[in-house]
Formats: C-alpha cells, structure tokens, sequence
C-alpha cells in the first residue's frame, strides 16, 4: 500500500513538475496597436478600424479566440466591446487582426466636441487578447494611443 502511494505521489509530482516548465518555457505574446482609421462616418455613426498587431515568439503556433476594447477620446471612454474571431498566430511570426469598433451617434457627437474644441482628437484604445495555449487559455493586455489632426 506504501509503495503504490509513493508511486501515485511522485506521478503526481512528475506532472506538476512538467506544467510548471512548460509554463515557464511560454513566452507571451506582444500585442500592440498598429494603426487605427476611420472606415465609414455617417449622420448615425460609423466604425473605426483598430489594426493590432501580435507578435508569436513562440516556437509553436497559439490560437487567439477573442478581443475586448475599450475606446477612449481624450479621457472619455466613448465605446467598448468584444469580439469573438479565431486568429492563429503562426511560430516566430507576427500577424495582424483588424478589430471594427462601431460608434453611434452620441459617441461621435463626444468626438467632434473635443476636435472642434481642441484642433485634434487624442484617442486611447485598451483591451485584452484572450489566447487559447497548449497549457489553458491566458489572456494578454494591449493599448495604445494616437492623435488626428486636420481631418479633411
């Protein structure tokens, strides 16, 4: 009975042992905002494309299964949200994902306040990437900040 405890106890620990590596060997990926546009504009709304770019430096592939975002005009958090999309992130590669923002009425209202009143808009995007990996799901932040000038 001793032995087969002894045997169950350093099974157990031989696993542990070797999620804790692996884990340690994970590399987490680098996520930054690359670019955002304005993709439509209207009298209701419209949609900004926020452009990520995530950077795998792993030497195994990862699956992204989702992105929150929060959008912020100077210090006014404008509009939020989620999207659900599978991206796999290929080994030692950097990939992009095009993340719509939609904004209605209100929220461009916010948005041409703060450019008539200051000659610019100074915008903030935050959010998380959620990553599916061969040791659970992790989810990794992203932000980043810009400035339009002299829209046309």
């Amino acid at each position: 009975m001793r032995r087969k405890l002894s045997v169950a106890l350093a099974a157990l620990l031989a696993v542990t042992g070797c999620a804790t590596l692996a884990r340690q060997a994970f590399a987490p990926p680098v996520v930054e905002v690359k670019d955002v546009k304005v993709a439509n504009i209207g009298l209701t709304g419209g949609t900004l494309n926020v452009t990520l770019s995530v950077a795998n430096p792993n030497e195994y592939r990862i699956d992204a299964t989702r992105v929150t975002y929060r959008f912020f005009v100077d210090t006014t958090q404008i509009v939020s949200g989620e999207i659900d999309k599978l991206l796999t992130l290929e080994n030692r590669g950097v990939s992009e994902l095009v993340v719509p923002v939609n904004f209605g009425f209100r929220e461009l209202g916010i948005a041409m306040r703060e450019y008539t009143s200051k000659g610019a808009l100074q915008y903030r995007v935050v959010g998380e990437f959620t990553l599916a990996t061969p040791f659970g799901n992790i989810t990794r932040p992203y932000s980043g900040t810009g400035r339009v000038q002299g829209m046309p």
